[in-house]
């Protein structure tokens, strides 16, 4: 049996073929109309009202405007059966948006592609490692069910993406995927062998991919971090965090963790805009809590981080007091961000 995601590419593919068609016929009855019209004006011009040739003419604007009227809301028909169908896609397919390639390309990104594709030369020496664009209107549908799916969604956008292709079968192929998709905000790049496309996971631990040399000093890391900061934050917001460089390491080190949570590109660019003002302390606090016990939800850790920061005037002060606010707030059952409040109000804590 076909699966929901399969039926609703094909009910949603002939929706958009029949919003197509009325789409036409509004454009042929418009002629129409304006035709009739002409000739009914010139028509008019030359004789009487009463002249039989210009009452015709009236009696046909009447018909051609009617039809007019008819094909456009066969039109407004077709357009809601596709909204309709795009909806349960949008709910079926929540997270799967990463299979587009988020915020700006620039050659510091094309730079990291260069440098992951000769991590992987020994293994992969033919691979070829690309960005494919397709512009709207334009639909590739080569892929699974899923990814068609994607296509007809988006067909209205600009969509990017990264593509890898190889011939032969390789394990590597996978993992040079995963190791792209973890500093390219969880975008999951298409891998083809020949002809034949392979799916791929998301992305796993950082310990798992090749080591990048030209990477691997200061400047490295923080050219990763601003690669990473790119995909979900705007480039005002970025340049405010490049004035504090650890600080925008550790943000895109938040943001690689929360890539593993199943979360959507909009989920995780409104949680790092909620991060972006605390202290480098704080955010290497609210690192650990996030990866380490997941039963407070990020509303409450991020509210009672920005409260602590707010309120004391050493980072590592307020780090630390986060760290025992959610020590006790396990032990007591009382509500995270009380139990914060409770800090920066009572002399005792």
């Amino acid at each position: 049996m076909p699966s929901t995601i399969e039926t609703l590419e094909r009910e949603l593919g002939e929706a958009q073929a029949e919003r197509e068609k009325e789409e036409r016929a509004v454009l042929r009855a418009e002629n129409a109309h304006e035709a009739a019209c002409g000739a009914r004006d010139e028509a008019w011009s030359e004789g009487l009202v009463t002249d039989p040739e210009v009452e015709r003419l009236t009696t046909l604007v009447y018909q051609r405007r009617r039809e007019l009227y008819e094909a456009i809301d066969r039109l407004k028909a077709a357009e809601g059966k596709e909204r309709r169908i795009k909806s349960r896609l949008m709910y079926v397919l929540p997270a799967e948006r990463r299979r587009y390639l988020a915020g700006t390309v620039d050659e510091e990104f094309e730079g990291l592609l260069r440098a992951v594709s000769g991590a992987y030369e020994d293994a992969l020496p033919e691979a070829e490692i690309s960005i494919v664009m397709e512009k709207p209107g334009e639909v590739d549908l080569r892929g699974d069910a899923t990814w068609r799916a994607l296509e007809r969604l988006y067909s209205g956008t600009v969509r990017r993406w990264v593509e890898i292709r190889t011939d032969e079968p390789a394990p590597e192929a996978a993992r040079m995927a995963r190791q792209i998709g973890y500093y390219a905000g969880g975008h999951t790049p298409r891998v083809f062998v020949g002809d034949r496309e392979i799916r791929v996971s998301g992305p796993r631990a950082a310990e798992e991919f090749r080591p990048l040399p030209d990477y691997e000093t200061p400047d490295g890391r923080l050219a990763l971090a601003r690669i990473t900061a790119r995909r979900y934050l705007d480039e005002t917001s970025v340049s405010r965090l490049l004035k504090r460089p650890p600080t925008l390491i550790q943000v895109s080190e938040i943001a690689r963790l929360y890539q593993t949570m199943n979360l959507t590109v909009d989920e995780i660019r409104w949680r790092l805009e909620q991060l972006i003002s605390l202290r480098f302390e704080v955010l290497e606090a609210v690192y650990e809590l996030t990866g380490g016990r997941r039963r407070f939800s990020f509303y409450e850790i991020a509210r009672a981080a920005r409260l602590l920061d707010g309120h004391f005037p050493d980072a590592g002060v307020a780090a630390e007091v986060l760290t025992r606010a959610i020590d006790r707030a396990l032990e007591t059952g009382v509500p995270l961000v009380d139990i914060a409040y409770m800090s920066v109000t009572s002399e005792g804590f």
